[in-house]
């Protein structure tokens, strides 16, 4: 444990103060329990629950960005006051609904790579019971951290040259139960000032293609309908969202067979984890179908470049359309709202 430096600091709901609460904090040190549980998390890998982000460039576009800057001096020379950097940070952006909470930031070796770690425990309220001469000693404790290693926020950098390369990482909220749909945007958007690696233009389009031939290809039409009508809330339901292709899955709570149609329909399997954020304007390019509506309710539907040869339309005197189409239900086809 020699290499891993780790510091703490407590960091208070600090959003919108104009004097800042006292940071306190300390370099920890030594053997124990904490270290090995710290060290634990240090040098575990990522799983499902986390998900790769890239650090935005400045508004300027050059390839700058504040709290990078942080973590790469702390990992040159870790000290307490550049982890302190970091917290502040941090607790500048902590409301009160996050609460208080006790961060831990670490950095050391890892493999042949340099790997920097980011974590933030909430406090939670317990109850502290032992047994003494006199009998049982039960006192309230306000503040009980790490409670439960499965609730936490956290960020892991790993590369050969950080200075460089400490551009890519995987971040987790495993407070929000590890889905970035419900990740806090505080901790993604305003501390690390970062975005899914996977742009959200690709990612829906990704989506969108998959969708659009798992339809056409699949030939059960129940299969068809049944991920054609997640195709039209989808707009609507995810806009904004951060989502990857099994959440979308997930979300609309979609069969076995008609997950496995859509997975079926990447070029890697792998492809279905990775997240972004939904663009209902991107889906709606992908799907975009030529829709007619009716005054009488009625909507007609097809591939725009064979509307006009699918329905044959008759214009009437009082100028009422009718449109005509015969034929049996062979397919399905996805349209945009």
């Amino acid at each position: 444990m020699a290499s891993l430096k780790i510091h703490t600091f407590l960091v208070h709901p600090g959003k919108g103060l104009a004097t800042q609460p006292a940071l306190s904090g300390k370099a920890l040190t030594g053997s124990g329990e904490l270290i090995d549980l710290l060290a634990n998390i240090f040098h575990s890998q990522p799983d499902q629950r986390d998900f790769e982000i890239t650090f935005r460039k400045a508004d300027d576009g050059s390839k700058q960005n504040d709290c990078r800057d942080l973590i790469v001096a702390y990992q040159a020379g870790p000290t307490t006051a550049r982890a302190k950097a970091i917290a502040a940070r941090l607790q500048q952006v902590t409301d009160n609904r996050s609460g208080m909470g006790l961060l831990f930031v670490m950095t050391g070796q890892h493999g042949t790579k340099y790997r920097t770690v980011i974590s933030r425990f909430p406090a939670n309220q317990g109850i502290l019971a032992q047994i003494a001469g006199t009998g049982l000693n039960v006192a309230f404790l306000k503040q009980v951290f790490i409670k439960s290693m499965s609730a936490y926020k956290a960020l892991l950098l790993q590369d050969a040259d950080p200075p460089n390369e400490y551009w890519k990482g995987h971040a987790t909220d495993r407070q929000a139960g590890g889905s970035p749909e419900n990740i806090s945007s505080y901790w993604l958007d305003d501390f690390l000032t970062a975005d899914f690696s996977e742009t959200p233009k690709a990612g829906t389009r990704r989506l969108a293609d998959a969708l659009k031939r798992a339809v056409k290809l699949h030939p059960d039409q129940t299969i068809k309908a049944e991920i054609a009508s997640a195709a039209t809330l989808a707009p609507q339901a995810l806009q904004g969202k951060s989502i990857s292709i099994d959440d979308f899955c997930s979300h609309f709570g979609l069969s076995v067979d008609a997950s496995d149609a859509i997975r079926t329909q990447l070029s890697k399997s792998s492809l279905s984890s990775k997240k972004f954020k939904f663009d209902a304007s991107e889906f709606k390019k992908v799907v975009q179908y030529r829709t007619v509506v009716m005054e009488n309710g009625a909507m007609l539907t097809a591939p725009n470049s064979e509307f006009d040869d699918v329905f044959k339309k008759d214009t009437q005197p009082n100028g009422q359309v009718i449109y005509s189409t015969k034929g049996r239900v062979a397919d399905q086809r996805l349209m945009a709202r």
